[in-house]
């Protein structure tokens, strides 16, 4: 798409150049040639022996130009900033699109990222950072959601110490209750004073600076966003198994998927669990269809039934506090969405710019979406739009 921009701009360029040597006066001049409107072309995705099955959207229930005209309305930035689009039902793979031109920024420098199918997930990690957890408890590295926090790692002492950090459990964690003095939401990312911002650009050991910090509530009664703490989620997992996480999870959830090239923005050799992990559009929508299967891959049980159901339970009601989302459980954005006369429940991950799943039980429905909506205050909501009016609709 970018490309076609490119050679259309070149072209309006030589004809403004050019244009006024043949005589005509001004108000003769010709007007400037527009750029025809994109079309999309569906076909379906290809079969590259990932373990997706392939199918064609009609045959799974779905009108197909309802969602060539979203497709279309994407390569025509009606729906701007979107880099890729998947959409499962049935356990089968049935659109797979991403912008072949797609232009490398910043965060694909983090790991010096070379190939414009993997993308970052930004805070969409979480919930991988959460399903790692889910593992490792089915294993036995670590005995449960109610572990004090503090005894998954092997600091000996804390500034602005608070008896309630001892209280701190990792279900706590999880459902981002600490009780810590944070507000990540308070100014945008590009701010320096920003607390996630604030912490990272200060500290090397980020997560005993989340650790470090003062208690502004008793653990388990106050939501507030904080990536900080989920990558200590990560590195308490680290400390919990005696692997890195981007090892564990490559050996207990990215291979037996095949997800062969995950890859994780490591700073300081701690992998960010947290709003680094980088994938294929197609690679995330496969978790989505882990979670909707209770855990199981091609057959194989990666992660208990029992964690998957935990996960999305309504563990922080936010219905009065968020326009967004209903209620976050273990690093799950929980929801409701109209479909026909009904509400359908709705587990969503979120991640910065764009970065979406959703998976919706009652369609037996997947959709994953990136983008670089970072600047577009209508990116979030264009989403949303995509999934009710085109997608949902779309289906019989």
């Amino acid at each position: 798409m970018y490309q076609t921009v490119a050679k259309l701009s070149a072209l309006l360029v030589i004809v403004l150049v050019f244009g006024g040597c043949g005589g005509a006066s001004s108000g003769d001049a010709a007007p400037p040639p527009s750029s025809p409107p994109e079309t999309f072309s569906y076909s379906v995705p290809q079969d590259i022996g990932d373990g997706w099955q392939v199918d064609d959207l009609a045959a799974e229930g779905f009108d197909t130009q309802m969602i060539v005209d979203m497709m279309d309305a994407i390569l025509n930035d009606a729906y701007p900033g979107i880099d890729s689009v998947a959409i499962a039902r049935n356990n089968k793979l049935l659109l797979y699109w991403y912008d072949r031109g797609r232009e490398l920024d910043q965060f694909d420098a983090w790991i010096n990222n070379t190939t414009p199918e993997r993308h970052v997930l930004h805070s969409t990690s979480k919930s991988f950072t959460s399903a790692l957890i889910g593992i490792a408890i089915d294993q036995g590295y670590i005995a449960s959601t109610q572990v004090r926090f503090l005894d998954l790692f092997d600091y000996t002492d804390y500034e602005n110490w608070d008896p309630r950090k001892a209280d701190i459990t990792l279900e706590d964690a999880l459902t981002m209750r600490f009780g810590f003095r944070w507000n990540e939401w308070s100014r945008p990312y590009t701010d320096p004073l920003n607390h996630l911002v604030n912490l990272e650009n200060n500290n090397v050991d980020w997560p005993k600076a989340l650790l470090d910090l003062p208690m502004a509530s008793d653990p388990g009664t106050t939501f507030a966003y904080n990536t900080a703490g989920t990558i200590a989620i990560g590195k308490a997992l680290e400390n919990a198994t005696g692997e890195w996480l981007a090892q564990f999870a490559n050996t207990h959830l990215f291979f037996p998927m095949q997800i062969m090239d995950a890859r994780w923005w490591s700073p300081y050799s701690l992998a960010n669990g947290g709003s680094g992990l980088f994938l294929r559009t197609r690679d995330l929508a496969k978790f989505g269809q882990l979670y909707l299967d209770g855990g199981i891959w091609q057959g194989q049980q990666l992660i208990s039934a029992e964690w998957i159901a935990d996960s999305v339970v309504r563990r922080v009601d936010l219905s009065d506090v968020l326009s967004f989302s209903e209620g976050y459980g273990y690093q799950w954005w929980l929801d409701e969405l109209p479909y026909q006369s009904q509400l359908l429940e709705t587990w969503v991950t979120s991640g910065y710019g764009g970065q979406y799943l959703f998976v919706i039980p009652g369609l037996e429905l997947v959709v994953a979406f990136t983008g670089h909506n970072y600047d577009n205050a209508d990116g979030i909501s264009n989403l949303y739009t995509m999934l009710q009016s085109h997608i949902m609709a779309a289906i019989d």
